[in-house]
């Protein structure tokens, strides 16, 4: 009986807390699609009969479906880099330059580095991982050492990274065997290549890796002291210190972490979709605020994340399948996912804006 009893209570514990955690996000969910549905509107369209075409066309037919999910690889693997690094604290904006520079590296040994083409793939993974590290970690002794702002610094560094790969795209590394319009590298030898998990799409191993990339963001947040050291640095950063934690190792660590993920959003995309790096190709497609967009929809959550993310790329691959069939604008796609961000980040501002009246409310009792 007792037993019972507290698989019950478990069951119900973990009911609880799954609705408290979808809740909002669900919510603003549905505001988002109301929002879109007065745009359909004054389209001149009917909102039930688009949606109905946009979700057919994005989780429901086999091929949309696998087109989404395709999609939305790179930006689980970009919302898992922001949710590392925001979770402790550490506003990072940077994903796309440290994905942008990660990527180009891997791509540049996997064109010239000798060898087995399986073992320079892996080696190619590693050294773009490695060079998002380092370039996340260069935001972070600025930091460190001039106390300088950490969103403003990650966030510039985004050109940088994208000015710097799109001159070597253009320039040394061009490719000049094919069109000599298209700012692109030469292709990756075909054994270097993930392998397509679909024989009618482009669907392939890359969201296997976006999904070992979601387990290692539950094992070492939800199961390693480093995971609880940054969390706690992230609710309350004086009281981590008092506890013993030391932050700037917590945040070099951090950073590097959250960089080297990142490389792997567009690793998946170079060896598994274009096999090659092409001006632009990660920054066009807004994968890393995409990203950044899931994490915060579901308030940093790894698995929640990932959900999110397949939901936004479905908005898109649905937004784009609209467009074509009924004439609505793809902006649509657009409107509904920033007003789903623009609702959960409600609970934000409110959060912060009780920070200060909390304070001068306990600053008045102690008086």
């Amino acid at each position: 009986m007792k037993t019972n009893e507290t698989r019950d209570a478990v069951w119900k514990a973990v009911v609880l807390r799954g609705w408290q955690a979808l809740r909002q996000p669900l919510v603003a969910t549905i505001f988002g699609l109301l929002v879109g549905a007065a745009v359909i509107l004054a389209c001149g369209q009917n909102p039930i009969e688009v949606y109905k075409e946009m979700f057919e066309k994005s989780f429901f037919k086999p091929y949309y479906l696998f087109s989404t999910l395709t999609r939305a690889t790179p930006i689980i693997i970009c919302a898992m880099a922001t949710g590392m690094s925001w979770r402790a604290g550490y506003i990072n904006l940077g994903v796309e330059g440290q994905m942008v520079t990660g990527t180009l590296v891997a791509t540049v040994v996997a064109l010239f580095m000798p060898g087995p083409p399986v073992l320079v793939a892996v080696i190619a993974w590693l050294a773009g991982m490695a060079a998002g590290a380092l370039y996340a970690l260069l935001p972070s002794v600025l930091v460190w050492k001039f106390n300088v702002s950490m969103v403003i610094t990650t966030l510039m560094l985004n050109y940088v990274a994208n000015y710097i790969t799109s001159y070597f795209v253009t320039y040394p590394l061009k490719d000049t065997s094919g069109d000599g319009l298209a700012l692109q590298t030469p292709e990756i030898a075909a054994g270097m290549r993930l392998p397509r998990l679909s024989s009618t799409s482009t669907f392939n191993a890359g969201f296997i890796v976006a999904i070992l990339v979601v387990v290692f963001m539950v094992f070492i947040t939800r199961r390693t002291v480093f995971g609880y050291e940054s969390k706690m640095g992230g609710f309350n950063p004086s009281f981590a210190r008092y506890g013993g934690t030391k932050q700037v190792k917590v945040m070099l660590i951090t950073m590097a972490l959250a960089g080297a993920i990142a490389s792997m959003a567009g690793s998946a995309e170079v060896f598994g979709l274009k096999y090659r790096y092409a001006d632009g190709m990660l920054s066009s497609t807004s994968y890393a605020w995409t990203g950044l967009q899931a994490a915060l929809i579901a308030g940093l959550d790894p698995v929640g994340m990932f959900f999110v993310s397949i939901f936004l790329s479905g908005l898109q691959i649905g937004g784009s399948a609209i467009q074509r069939s009924l004439g609505i604008p793809l902006e649509i796609a657009t409107i509904i996912q920033c007003c789903i961000t623009l609702f959960v980040s409600v609970k934000v501002v409110i959060r912060f804006a009780k920070k200060p009246k909390a304070a001068a409310k306990e600053g008045g009792k102690q008086a």
